[in-house]
């Protein structure tokens, strides 16, 4: 038994077993945001890891499989944008400028508010991808001289925020239309909030996903090219 938790099945297993657990947990709290899968997965994980002995290193290791696949996870979000191609041409110009003002301002406000309450260059070069998918902020992150770590967690943070305040704001500012609710989810909370917005409707996921892939290119493309500039600003 000892030598099962040493081997990539039981980092698999936990895994899986934990997230089948945040599924039921969801569905039993009549999908109470505070209760989203995101959220509830990692608590199993945390608890049972230190219990057996298997420090996080050797997990993230064991449930590398995982991790590779959320690349062809991200790119199966396409389908559901084709269903949805007539309803996006539609709007594409007011699209783009949502996704050059959004990701600029996403970026922008978290370097801002970091540098202006004196965090190290370090961070805030963690918090500049943080409303990008972590596969990307990981790349980003390496070219604004950030923490990796940091980074992952900034984006993780922000997904599960965006997550939880959606449906309270959305209901504030009557915001009913489901191309809305999805853009602006997978604009500000990348995966976590496309997969949010699949909560809404197809529709919405399909938004949710057109936002997260092109806030994430725009974001990959600029930030290297301007980073250079906004660091000689912080000194």
């Amino acid at each position: 038994m000892a030598e099962l938790l040493h081997t990539p099945l039981f980092g698999l297993l936990l895994t899986l077993a934990s997230y089948r657990f945040a599924q039921w947990a969801y569905a039993k709290s009549n999908s109470l945001a505070l209760f989203h899968p995101f959220i509830v997965a990692a608590i199993p994980v945390i608890i049972v890891l230190p219990l057996v002995g298997v420090p996080y290193e050797e997990y993230r290791d064991q449930t590398a499989l995982i991790s590779f696949l959320l690349g062809p996870a991200t790119v199966a979000l396409a389908w559901p944008l084709y269903r949805q191609l007539h309803t996006v041409r539609s709007v594409w110009r007011p699209l783009l400028i949502t996704v050059v003002i959004g990701a600029a301002l996403a970026s922008g406000l978290a370097v801002g508010l970091a540098w202006w309450l004196g965090a190290p260059e370090t961070v805030v070069g963690s918090l500049a991808p943080k409303s990008i998918t972590t596969p990307i902020a990981i790349e980003v992150a390496r070219v604004t001289n950030g923490d990796v770590s940091l980074a992952a967690g900034a984006v993780a943070i922000t997904g599960i925020v965006g997550a939880l305040a959606a449906g309270p704001v959305f209901r504030l500012l009557r915001v009913e239309d489901d191309r809305i609710r999805g853009f602006a989810l997978g604009l500000v909370a990348h995966a976590i909030g496309t997969a949010r917005a699949f909560e809404f409707s197809e529709k919405a996921g399909a938004f949710g996903g057109l936002a997260l892939g092109l806030t994430g290119l725009l974001t990959a493309l600029a930030l290297p090219w301007i980073w250079p500039w906004v660091s000689s600003l912080m000194g």
